[in-house]
């Protein structure tokens, strides 16, 4: 059925050009006038836009086609979304979670730099979460946390999105 619209249309570009050359004859013959010229015009937009025509038609037909391929794409990237937010989520651990929460809080309270806050804080600060100056030089006890390691824009970021994905899961 394509091929029969092709050599359709084909042949009607033929037949146009054809009628093309013959004006272009006239024109250059000395029977020139505005109407010619106009004819010319119309006819050199026809030939530029014949080929295009089947893509219409095509896209005209095939709507049922279209809808099923955008529908299969929407399920794709909702599955995709749904995967990432699933990774976001499992890609630290809920205590380094709720650590970087605290740090963000500004508020994080006393502390001891066990050797799992001391790996979380190194871990935060690597991906980039927390800025500190020296992790290891952190008293081992204190009153706040805050006041030795802050949370970066790229923290609060992950904070963010994470908490919009939790409250999307809740829902």
């Amino acid at each position: 059925m394509i091929q029969d619209y092709s050599t359709k249309w084909w042949a009607a570009f033929t037949c146009i050009a054809f009628l093309e050359a013959v004006l272009l004859m006239m024109l250059l013959s000395g029977q020139a006038s505005i109407q010619l010229l106009i004819a010319i015009v119309i006819i050199a937009m026809l030939l530029f836009l014949i080929p295009r025509l089947d893509e219409v038609i095509s896209l005209t037909f095939d709507r049922g086609k279209i809808d099923a391929k955008l529908s299969t794409l929407t399920k794709k990237i909702t599955t995709t979304k749904s995967r990432t937010d699933k990774f976001l989520l499992l890609s630290i651990p809920k205590s380094m979670y709720e650590t970087l929460k605290k740090i963000d809080a500004g508020k994080f309270g006393q502390y001891k730099m066990t050797e799992r806050l001391e790996r979380e804080l190194y871990h935060l600060r690597d991906i980039g979460y927390v800025e500190a100056e020296r992790i290891r030089d952190i008293p081992y006890e204190g009153n706040n946390l805050s006041e030795f390691v802050i949370i970066t824009d790229s923290g609060k970021q992950f904070l963010d999105l994470r908490e919009s994905i939790e409250k999307d899961g809740n829902s």
